[in-house]
């Protein structure tokens, strides 16, 4: 769990709704997806990988990298994801969602 991103707002990855923002949309939207793959919450992994490509590439549409190097990282990181989603490559979209997740704190953290 992304105790960065609990820290902030008080909430855990579920609880959270997107903001406007839409760098926090794919925080959250990166959170909910690697919870929706993990190992213990597919019981049928085809349908559960096809949700979570869709809502990743949803956020990702909606994401401007400008000139943030961690953003674009964390971008790259989230389509390769969304191409192994595809495919049902779970433990290959998982690793590429935490380092999305990784280069996202990395973001913040110049944001702010």
């Amino acid at each position: 769990m992304n105790t960065d991103l609990v820290s902030r707002t008080g909430l855990v990855p579920d609880q959270i709704i997107p903001q406007s923002d839409p760098v926090d949309a794919l925080e959250a939207t990166v959170e909910r997806v690697l919870v929706a793959v993990g190992p213990s919450n597919l019981a049928d992994p085809l349908s559960g990988a096809r949700r979570a490509e869709e809502s990743l590439r949803d956020a990702l549409r909606r994401t401007d990298v400008g000139s943030d190097d961690a953003l674009a990282q964390a971008v790259a990181c989230a389509e390769a994801a969304c191409e192994h989603l595809r495919y049902c490559e779970l433990q290959e979209a998982r690793l590429l969602l935490v380092a999305a997740r990784g280069q996202l704190v990395r973001s913040h953290a110049g944001r702010t």
